[in-house]
């Protein structure tokens, strides 16, 4: 039922291949939909991150609000960030 439920919305994840069912059925009831609008800011430089975020749609870019938001990383829909920015905020 679990798979059916959420492979619509989280089929396409690289976190989820090659992942089993059960593992499946326990881990989708946990997302929590986050929606940011275009040309908005996720988190910035400094936030504590307390969240890995799987990109659905669309896109998203690390940027550097200092130099005209020049985009230096790209996130592709199915992938995930946020993970590298927990760690380092808790070596702080």
């Amino acid at each position: 039922m679990t798979q059916f439920i959420y492979q619509k919305d989280y089929m396409h994840l690289q976190f989820l291949k090659d992942k089993s069912r059960s593992f499946h059925a326990w881990v989708c009831p946990l997302f929590k939909a986050y929606v940011v609008m275009e040309n908005s800011y996720v988190y910035f430089e400094g936030d504590e991150i307390e969240n890995i975020y799987f990109l659905k749609n669309g896109s998203c870019s690390y940027v550097l609000p200092k130099h005209a938001n020049a985009r230096y990383v790209s996130i592709q829909k199915g992938y995930c960030f946020g993970l590298a920015d927990i760690i380092y905020s808790m070596m702080k």
